[in-house]
C-alpha cells in the first residue's frame, strides 16, 4: 500500500509542468503573432509613407496648352480674291470651297464675291425648304412634328424673301446697311427653323434636316460677315477680318449721310416730324382725315418701294388690335 501510494503520488505530480509548458507556449505563440502583426503594420505604413513621399517628389505634369490651329490651306487653283475675302468669315473652309464651286467670275470684285456668297446661301435654302416639306408630308400622324415643320417652313419662306428680294436689291443700289439688316434677318429665320425642329427631332429625316440647316447657317453667316467688312472697310479686302462686336469693345461709327445707311435717302435717325407723315391714325376715324386703325394705315403703304420711308403718324389713344406688317411692306 505504501509503495502504491508513493507511486500514485509520483505519477500525478508531473502533470503540472505540462500545463505550465502549454500555457507558456501559447503565450509565446500569441506574442509572436502580435509581433508579426505589428511588424507588418509598420512595414505597410512605412511603404505607404515612402510612396507618398515619392509622389510628392514627382508631381503630375501640367496639361499643355492647346496649340493654335494652323492657317487653313487651300488648293492652288483657288482664286486669291476668294481666299482674301473669306478671311472675313467664321467658316473659312466652307466659304472657300462653296465659292470655288460656284460661278464666280474671273478677277472678281468684292461685291461680286459677296453676291456669289449670297447666291450660295439662297441655293442651299431651297434645298432646306424641300427637306422640310418632306418632313411635313410624312408627319400626318404626329401633331408635334407637323406643327414644327409648318413653323420651320414659314421661317424659311421669310428667310428666302429677305435674301432674294431685299439683299439682292439692296447691294446693287448701294444700300449696304440695309443689306446687312436683311441678311441678318434671313440668318435669324434659319435659326428659328432649326430651333422649331429641335423639339420634334424623332426621325432620321428630321435629324438630317437639322444637320443641313447648320450648313446653311454657316453659308449665310459667311455672306453676312463679308457684307459687314465691305460696309466698314470697302474694297480693301486685305483689311477684312471676322466681325467684332461690342462684347470685344468695338463700336461702329455711325455712317455719314449718303453712305448707304438707313432705309431711305436723307434719313438721319430720330423721330420724323408729323408733317412728313404719309398716313395718320386717330380714334375718330376718317371724319378727321385719318385712318381708324393702324392696320388700315399699314395696308395703304406701297409694296416693295425703296425710295424713302413710309411714315405713319399714330395719334394719342388706345388701339386694341393686332397689327400685321406683310413682308412686302418696307417702312
Amino acid at each position: 500500500m505504501t509503495t502504491l501510494t508513493t507511486n500514485l503520488t509520483s505519477t500525478t505530480h508531473p502533470r503540472k509542468p505540462r500545463n505550465l509548458l502549454c500555457i507558456s507556449m501559447a503565450s509565446l505563440l500569441s506574442f509572436s503573432l502580435l509581433s508579426l502583426f505589428l511588424f507588418l503594420s509598420l512595414s505597410l505604413s512605412s511603404s505607404t509613407t515612402t510612396t507618398l513621399r515619392i509622389n510628392q517628389h514627382h508631381p503630375t505634369k501640367q496639361k499643355q496648352k492647346p496649340r493654335s490651329k494652323p492657317p487653313p490651306s487651300f488648293p492652288a487653283s483657288t482664286p486669291p480674291e476668294i481666299i482674301q475675302a473669306c478671311k472675313a468669315t467664321r467658316f473659312q473652309d466652307a466659304c472657300v470651297s462653296s465659292l470655288s464651286n460656284s460661278h464666280v467670275p474671273q478677277n472678281p470684285t468684292p461685291l461680286q464675291i459677296i453676291q456669289s456668297a449670297i447666291s450660295v446661301s439662297d441655293t442651299n435654302l431651297k434645298t432646306a425648304q424641300s427637306m422640310v416639306k418632306s418632313i411635313l408630308d410624312t408627319s400626318t400622324g404626329s401633331i408635334n412634328r407637323t406643327t414644327a415643320a409648318k413653323n420651320c417652313m414659314e421661317a424659311l419662306n421669310n428667310s428666302q424673301y429677305r435674301i432674294t428680294r431685299s439683299t439682292g436689291d439692296a447691294l446693287p443700289r448701294g444700300r449696304i446697311k440695309d443689306a446687312r439688316a436683311w441678311m441678318s434677318a434671313a440668318l435669324l429665320y434659319q435659326y428659328d427653323c432649326s430651333n422649331a425642329l429641335k423639339y420634334a427631332n424623332d426621325t432620321s429625316l428630321t435629324n438630317q434636316t437639322m444637320s443641313f440647316l447648320d450648313t446653311l447657317m454657316s453659308f449665310s453667316s459667311n455672306a453676312l460677315s463679308m457684307i459687314v467688312s465691305y460696309d466698314a472697310l470697302g474694297n480693301d479686302t486685305k483689311s477684312w477680318g471676322p466681325p467684332k462686336t461690342e462684347r470685344e469693345g468695338v463700336w461702329e461709327i455711325r455712317s455719314a449721310p449718303g453712305s448707304g445707311g438707313g432705309f431711305g435717302s436723307g434719313f438721319r435717325g430720330g423721330f420724323p416730324p408729323t408733317s412728313a407723315a404719309d398716313a395718320t391714325v386717330c380714334k375718330d376715324g376718317r371724319n378727321n382725315g385719318c385712318y381708324k386703325t393702324v392696320q388700315e394705315a399699314v395696308n395703304t403703304a406701297p409694296d416693295n418701294k425703296w425710295e424713302r420711308r413710309y411714315v405713319i403718324h399714330i395719334k394719342e389713344g388706345v388701339y386694341e388690335e393686332i397689327v400685321r406688317v406683310p413682308l412686302e411692306k418696307k417702312m
